[in-house]
């Protein structure tokens, strides 16, 4: 059985069981990927690789390859940092090459060249994200690591402002949400984040800086559009309430690796997921009320994962520098907290010992009969119950004589 659900503005199909686990090889690195509206299709780009694929139960199939044109014709254009489909039109990519340009693409031209239109000498330097406006489609707004944003009209085929950042531009985010619709998030090499008005250039309209080092993304939760997160260098995903005059922190979640990408689950409010461009392969979901183990993970890669998005609240696509292009299924998450011990010991340096379990195991073994199997002469303890995020522990206090 299937259903609908609203969730970021539109209607979303909740998966019916039905999907299931497939790899699709796109034969060259992915640094990016994204669906369009119906997420029926999803674009894939890199260095060497510009494929449009069709998403069916069980398999991709490959619709477009927009390299495959003489090798005369091939340039920086074809080589991208990042592919954002049209909110509104199927037809329409725009790409984030190195070059400095924003690349605009009609899959519904009939040459083989399917370049629609270049914005050039906008930046300086390589851009590194896009995002279109969710509710005015010819709106699209680029970040550069020339420090600069541009936002960019794709009907008039003009630049309409430009924001002029503290540092390189590492992320862009237009808000979901109607309230907040000409806000935009951005996130920076110095470790700000700010939020701009696009209406207004001059100055962001509010800016924080809670990381230790770089910030590489950000994202706007899709329902509460008080919470905006971002992640960077420093291993630490951030979670912030911005509805007052100063920003607040209200979540950090600790991660093994640097962030590189964070998205929010759909329609899971304290689920995020997140993956690393260094050292590390895995998919992670994290519940932010629990911040130092993942609520489950994804490890099908076997390389570093580069991007991922969600296709509902159980499918998960995700591309990699191991050429692979992966659908993944939730029930089918490797859960880490499952295999984490679930008691704990340590010694004072006076002697005390210290015990702590889960809470399922304490209504199977009460407070003292963990005392008595231990077969040590305790001289004072005491029992303590704390609660950490639905997470019960018991902990006993032991003294032992010393002989």
């Amino acid at each position: 059985m299937s259903y609908t659900r609203k969730g970021q503005g539109r209607e979303r199909k909740d998966s019916d069981g039905s999907s299931q686990k497939f790899v699709y090889d796109l034969e060259n690195s992915c640094n990016s990927i994204c669906t369009n509206r119906e997420e029926s299709l999803v674009a894939a780009v890199g260095r060497k690789l510009f494929k449009v694929l069709k998403i069916f139960p069980d398999q991709f199939e490959l619709v477009a390859n927009l390299r495959d044109l003489p090798h005369k014709q091939i340039n920086l254009n074809y080589s991208s940092n990042d592919v954002q489909w049209n909110p509104k039109d199927d037809a329409q990519l725009a790409t984030a090459p190195t070059n400095g340009c924003v690349v605009l693409w009609d899959l519904n031209k009939r040459s083989k060249s399917k370049t629609c239109h270049i914005f050039e000498n906008i930046h300086q330097r390589a851009v590194n994200k896009l995002s279109y406006h969710p509710h005015e489609p010819n709106i699209l707004l680029s970040g550069s690591q020339d420090c600069t944003m541009n936002c960019l009209d794709s009907r008039s085929q003009t630049r309409t402002a430009e924001y002029k950042g503290p540092d390189s531009v590492r992320d862009v985010k237009f808000s979901p949400h109607f309230a907040h619709e000409n806000y935009f998030a951005a996130a920076y090499e110095n470790g700000m984040v700010q939020i701009w008005d696009r209406r207004f250039g001059e100055s962001a309209l509010k800016q924080w800086s809670f990381h230790n080092g770089p910030a590489y993304c950000c994202d706007w939760h899709p329902e509460h559009e008080q919470w905006i997160m971002s992640a960077g260098r420093d291993k630490m995903v951030k979670v912030c309430d911005i509805t007052q005059g100063r920003v607040k922190e209200v979540y950090t979640v600790h991660a093994l690796f640097s962030v590189a990408r964070v998205k929010w689950r759909p329609f899971h409010k304290f689920h995020i997921t997140s993956c690393s461009h260094i050292l590390d392969n895995v998919v992670a979901i994290w519940d932010v009320r629990r911040p130092y183990i993942p609520y489950c993970s994804f490890a099908e890669h076997s390389d570093d994962v580069t991007d991922f998005l969600w296709l509902n609240d159980n499918v998960l696509l995700s591309c990699s520098k191991d050429k692979k292009l992966i659908q993944q299924i939730i029930s089918e998450a490797e859960r880490p907290a499952d295999r984490a011990t679930p008691t704990g010991l340590s010694f004072k340096v006076d002697g005390a010992l210290t015990h702590a379990c889960g809470d399922y195991l304490i209504h199977r073994n009460k407070p003292s009969s963990l005392l008595e199997k231990t077969n040590l002469s305790p001289v004072l303890s005491c029992t303590s119950w704390m609660e950490c995020h639905s997470l019960s522990f018991v902990i006993t206090t032991i003294r032992l004589q010393v002989t």
